[in-house]
C-alpha cells in the first residue's frame, strides 16, 4: 500500500508590538489631559480674578523682591490682603516698609512714585469701597422696611472714597421741617449704615445740606446752623448704630451752597445728608488740615522784652 503524502503546515508567529493594545498611547493621552486641565484652570483663574489680583501677580513675577518680600508687620500696599484698609498715619501713602533685615530700610517715597504702585493702591482702595457699598445695598435690599427708601440712597466712588447720599424726597423727609430732629425711618437706616461703617477702620465725614428756603429770623438761625445741626444729628445716629466715635473725621454744614438741582434751589432733593467714607489719600489731607489747625491755635511762648541794663560807675 502506497503511503499518501501528508502536507506539513508550519505556523510561524511573528512577534510585533501591541499597537493599539499597547500602553504608549495612554501615556500620551494622560499628558494631553493634564495639559488640557491646566489650560482650563488658567482660563478659570483669568475669569475669576480681579484686575487688582492680576496686577499683583504680574508685579510679583516682574519684581518679586519689592512686591513679594514683606517683613513682619509691613505691607507695600495701602490695604492688606483681606481688603481691610490699614491705619494710615498723617503722612498719607508714605508707609514704612519693614523687611526681614531690620537694618535695611526701603525708601517708600521712591516706591510711591512708581506708577504701578500708585495704580495698585488706587484699585485696592476702590475695591474696598465697592465692598462697603455692596454691604449697604444688600442691607437696604434685604430689609423690607427700607424698600420705599431705596431710591433715596445713592452711591458714588470718588477720588476721596465712597460717597453715600441720603436724599430728602417729597412726602418722605429726613428731618422735621426747619429742625434737626431725624424722622424714625431715617434714623433706622443711619443705624444700619453705622453698623456697617463700624466694621471698617476708615474714617467718615458727614455733610449736611439744605434747600434755599429762608428762615424768618436769619440773624439768629440760618441754613448754615441748620445744616450743621442735621449733620451732627446724623453723626449721633451713626455712632448709635455702631460707628466708633474716633472714626468721625469731620462734621460740616454746607447750607444750600452745593445743591443737587441748581436750577430749582427749593427742590426737596437738595435737602440731604452726605456720608463720605474716606480713603487713605483723603484721610491724609484731613489729618494735615487738623495738624495745621492745631499748630495755628497753639500759643507761642511769650517773649519778654530785654530787661534794661544798669551801668554802675
Amino acid at each position: 500500500m502506497e503511503k499518501s503524502e501528508q502536507n506539513v503546515i508550519i505556523k510561524r508567529v511573528k512577534k510585533v508590538d501591541g499597537g493599539a493594545h499597547g500602553g504608549a498611547w495612554k501615556i500620551a493621552f494622560a499628558d494631553f489631559a493634564l495639559a488640557l486641565m491646566a489650560f482650563f484652570l488658567v482660563l478659570w483663574l483669568i475669569e475669576s480674578t480681579t484686575n487688582l489680583e492680576k496686577m499683583a501677580i504680574a508685579g510679583y513675577f516682574s519684581d518679586p523682591t519689592n512686591l513679594g518680600a514683606v517683613g513682619d508687620g509691613g505691607t507695600p500696599y495701602v490695604l492688606d490682603l483681606q481688603g481691610r484698609p490699614l491705619n494710615v498715619t498723617n503722612q498719607g501713602l508714605n508707609l514704612s516698609l519693614v523687611r526681614q533685615d531690620e537694618d535695611t530700610l526701603v525708601d517708600t517715597e521712591q516706591e510711591m512714585e512708581n506708577p504701578e504702585f500708585v495704580e495698585l493702591a488706587r484699585l485696592r482702595q476702590q475695591e474696598a469701597m465697592a465692598r462697603v457699598q455692596g454691604e449697604i445695598e444688600a442691607e437696604i435690599n434685604l430689609n423690607q422696611q427700607f424698600e420705599w427708601f431705596r431710591d433715596s440712597v445713592t452711591f458714588e466712588i470718588t477720588e476721596e472714597g465712597l460717597m453715600v447720599q441720603i436724599i430728602d424726597r417729597e412726602g418722605r423727609p429726613l428731618f422735621d421741617s426747619g429742625q434737626s430732629r431725624l424722622r424714625p425711618y431715617a434714623m433706622e437706616i443711619l443705624w444700619a449704615m453705622g453698623r456697617i461703617f463700624g466694621n471698617v477702620p476708615n474714617k467718615v465725614s458727614v455733610f449736611g445740606h439744605t434747600d434755599s428756603a429762608r428762615f424768618s429770623s436769619e440773624d439768629t438761625y440760618s441754613n448754615w446752623e441748620l445744616s450743621a445741626d442735621r449733620a451732627n444729628a446724623a453723626r449721633r445716629a451713626l455712632v448709635d448704630g455702631g460707628l466708633h466715635p474716633d472714626q468721625i473725621a469731620q462734621i460740616i454744614g454746607m447750607a444750600d451752597s452745593v445743591p443737587l438741582d441748581p436750577e430749582n434751589p427749593d427742590n426737596a432733593m437738595n435737602r440731604r445728608i452726605v456720608i463720605m467714607v474716606l480713603n487713605a489719600v483723603a484721610q491724609s489731607r484731613v489729618d494735615a488740615l487738623s495738624a495745621a489747625g492745631r499748630a495755628a491755635t497753639t500759643p507761642s511762648p511769650e517773649i519778654l522784652p530785654p530787661s534794661p541794663t544798669v551801668e554802675i560807675f
